[in-house]
């Protein structure tokens, strides 16, 4: 089997003209480019709003930021992901704390995102969670449904990672979402994808 290289890039001659024009232009930062961008964001995942921003850590923290996770704050999130998820968390001085993942999926477990919520009740200590960071990692969505299930029976905020898998689609039953950001496949069910934003306001 032929590994695939984690940090491996793959960059076109069309990638490379677009930075080139940019280089060229008068405008490095807050561009036209950017507001292209983000356009092109809005379109492609569905989302009502997309702010560039530096990074994917940078988005993470400022997420963190709106959240109000502050220090002395637990936010649950997957061990199997890159820094980011959890170095958001600490540079707002709260603490990351690391759910077991699924086996079939890599992906961070529900039931072992309940079980320590369970744990923190018991010991009186569940007010210090606030949040859950599910990562779709490898572009594989998260069981957003039962996520978002406990977060809803705790108070609890989720703020996806969606750095592997921005526009990868789960299939939604509870789908709150108008027909313009998913594809109805009859009924109940909703294709929804991944970067879209719940709640964008």
């Amino acid at each position: 089997m032929k590994p695939i290289p984690y940090g491996h890039q793959w960059i076109d001659n069309y990638d490379i003209r677009q930075v080139v024009k940019v280089l060229k232009s008068d405008r490095i930062t807050q561009g036209p480019k950017i507001k292209e961008f983000e356009e092109a964001m809005c379109k492609y995942t569905g989302a009502r709003y997309a702010v560039a921003v530096s990074s994917g850590t940078a988005a993470l923290h400022i997420a963190c930021l709106c959240a109000g996770i502050k220090t002395g704050d637990e936010v649950i999130t997957s061990p199997i992901t890159f820094v980011a998820s959890a170095n958001c968390v600490l540079y707002c001085g709260g603490k990351p704390v690391f759910a077991d993942i699924q086996e079939d999926t890599v992906n961070i477990d529900p039931k072992k995102i309940e079980e320590y919520l369970r744990r923190q009740k018991v010991g009186g200590r569940r007010e210090k969670v606030k949040a859950i960071i599910p990562v779709h990692f490898a572009g594989h969505p998260c069981d957003l449904e039962e996520i978002h299930r406990i977060a809803k029976k705790y108070s609890l905020s989720v703020i996806e990672d969606a750095c592997h898998a921005l526009g990868a689609r789960y299939l939604s039953r509870t789908s709150p979402f108008p027909s313009s950001r998913g594809e109805s496949r009859g009924g109940d069910e909703r294709w929804v994808k991944i970067g879209s934003c719940i709640h964008s306001d």
